[in-house]
């Protein structure tokens, strides 16, 4: 699962630097009717993990991610062959959120997969592994991406919509579900795609706020350095390179180096990473410079990432484990949705000043760290959740 994943986001890291750039510059959209596009992208996201996370329980993981990967291919190719043939910049922007299903499906699923496959004691190993092969895709993607960025956008969609059928193979002949963790309807059941969990839904509130840090780089911050440090476009691939590149390098030394450390604190270290480095950006001037903050950035997404699926599959109960990765896949969607519309919103309020736009940004990264200390308090008064890993290191129970 982890190799096609890593297959599928080489494809997305070829078009994620580029995107805003491309509806701002190249279609004439406006900044902020970019940021409402990005905010459709997700609202999409919200809705479809849901679907996502209680089909991949119902029908199991191998055969949601199947349905992903094929909707990625039929989606990114469409929106090549609408380029190719000058289609409205209307329907483009209608595909172009529509294909935010893929992923959607896709990633409660693979999450879930992931759990299925470890106990307690290996689970954040576990989405280590996976993350650093995902990632080795955003680090070869945006250089990709750099390199046919001047053959044009529609060759990049092209290159995308390969990628998904690419992983569609790869799962179709490698990956194979466990059943034993399947879900099972008891009589007089109604099955629910949505579940309701009080430590489920605080822990979600701080993870929100994360990803509303977390999801300026995609429109926020490549705007801000074209436009305000005057960064080419070709050249954004290389900040994005350094991102892929330090969770591919990273990840695993930083998460096994902090292992003694409990599931909460190293989530906390990791939203004041973020919230460092994007306040970094305010005082850099050159391509060097935001290459630097990025690694910063990456740091604390390489705390935080993995380690949000991990706090989740602790809590979750059994056979709901792909509707827990749903919600908090709707959670941080709705964080993405929001995220560059208020970045976006606040590189045209505070006209690009550097030093406003990020300390705003910022805010949203201290207010995580509160709620997930108030998620601490909570889980320390669980006798059945805080022998888990999640606020010590002691797991008694490693088996799930």
């Amino acid at each position: 699962m982890s190799v096609a994943s890593s297959i599928r986001s080489i494809g997305f890291g070829a078009t994620w630097p580029f995107m805003a750039i491309f509806f701002n510059q190249d279609l004439g959209i406006p900044i902020y009717e970019v940021g409402v596009i990005f905010t459709l992208l997700s609202v999409v996201s919200i809705v479809v993990s849901i679907l996502g996370g209680g089909l991949a329980d119902a029908i199991g993981r191998k055969n949601t991610i199947l349905m992903g990967s094929i909707l990625g291919f039929v989606l990114y190719l469409s929106l090549s062959l609408m380029l190719i043939f000058k289609v409205p910049v209307t329907f483009v922007i209608a595909v172009f959120i529509i294909s935010a299903t893929s992923g959607a499906l896709i990633f409660p699923a693979a999450s879930a997969l992931v759990a299925d496959y470890t106990n307690y004691s290996e689970r954040m190993k576990g989405y280590v592994i996976y993350r650093i092969l995902s990632n080795l895709g955003w680090a070869i993607g945006p250089l990709i991406g750099s390199f046919l960025f001047n053959s044009g956008l529609d060759v990049i969609f092209l290159f995308v919509s390969v990628s998904s059928l690419v992983q569609m193979v790869v799962v179709l002949f490698t990956v194979r579900d466990r059943r034993e963790n399947a879900y099972e309807k008891k009589p007089g059941e109604h099955f629910s795609l949505l579940v309701f969990d009080k430590y489920l839904i605080v822990f979600g509130m701080a993870t929100f706020l994360i990803t509303m840090v977390a999801s300026q780089f995609s429109v926020t911050f490549p705007v801000y350095a074209s436009i305000k440090i005057g960064i080419p476009e070709a050249d954004l691939g290389y900040i994005y390179a350094v991102n892929g590149t330090v969770v591919v390098v990273g990840q695993y030394p930083m998460t096994m180096g902090l292992r003694r450390f409990p599931d909460i604190s190293i989530m906390i270290l990791g939203a004041l990473f973020y919230s460092i480095g994007y306040f970094m950006v305010s005082f850099s001037h050159n391509l060097f410079g935001l290459m630097f903050d990025m690694l910063i950035i990456t740091m604390g997404e390489n705390l935080t990432s993995p380690m949000i699926n991990t706090v989740v599959s602790k809590i979750a109960t059994k056979g709901k484990m792909a509707r827990y990765m749903g919600f908090i896949g709707m959670i941080n969607s709705t964080g993405r949705a929001l995220g560059p519309s208020i970045g976006s919103t606040f590189l045209y309020i505070f006209s690009y000043n550097g030093l406003r736009v990020w300390s705003a940004v910022d805010i949203f990264g201290l207010g995580s760290i509160l709620i997930f200390m108030v998620f601490s308090g909570m889980v320390f008064k669980n006798s059945g959740l805080k022998d888990r890993g999640i606020i010590n290191r002691k797991i008694d129970h490693p088996v799930n």
